[in-house]
């Protein structure tokens, strides 16, 4: 439920013209990928500011509700923030 939230959020903050719905994932917009990126950046911060150091992109993504289809989004954010230390 947090990325389905997170993910009609970014839609509203990112001043999307509406949401196109596609038959597959495969067809998706760039609207919804942003809105997707929107929400697994929101969720992942709001677990850093709250001490939720989970350490495992696959732990995060189970407990957050993240869809697999972010695998590499998630790996991805939790790359470039192990850079940053």
């Amino acid at each position: 439920m947090p990325f389905i939230i997170g993910h009609e959020i970014g839609h509203l903050m990112l001043g999307d013209s509406g949401i196109a719905y596609w038959p597959s994932f495969s067809g998706q917009n760039s609207e919804e990928e942003e809105a997707d990126l929107f929400s697994l950046k929101i969720i992942y911060d709001y677990s850093c500011k709250n001490g939720d150091y989970i350490q495992e992109p696959g732990t995060f993504m189970q407990n957050y509700g993240i869809p697999e289809r972010m695998a590499t989004a998630t790996k991805q954010l939790f790359k470039d923030n192990d850079d940053l230390m």
